[in-house]
């Protein structure tokens, strides 16, 4: 094999490795997207399961105000 040919082979291995680390990269970008948008929907509904904790909470707290202001 000639230097000239080991060189075009060279190229070509390191073009084709390059090319396959892109796609890797892309597909984890793709993946890290789903990941922060599934968090973030889960976030959403977390908050708002406390929100209505927070008003059952308060609910209470007010009534058994009630009761005992009625005593």
């Amino acid at each position: 094999m000639t230097t000239s040919s080991m060189i075009v082979v060279m190229v070509f291995i390191f073009c084709a490795g390059s090319w396959l680390i892109l796609q890797q990269v892309r597909a984890l970008a793709r993946s890290a997207a789903d990941t922060e948008e599934q968090l973030g929907r889960q976030v959403a509904e977390l908050e708002r399961r406390v929100q209505t904790l927070e008003r059952i909470v308060t609910d209470k707290r007010s009534q058994l105000n009630d009761q005992i202001d009625s005593l």
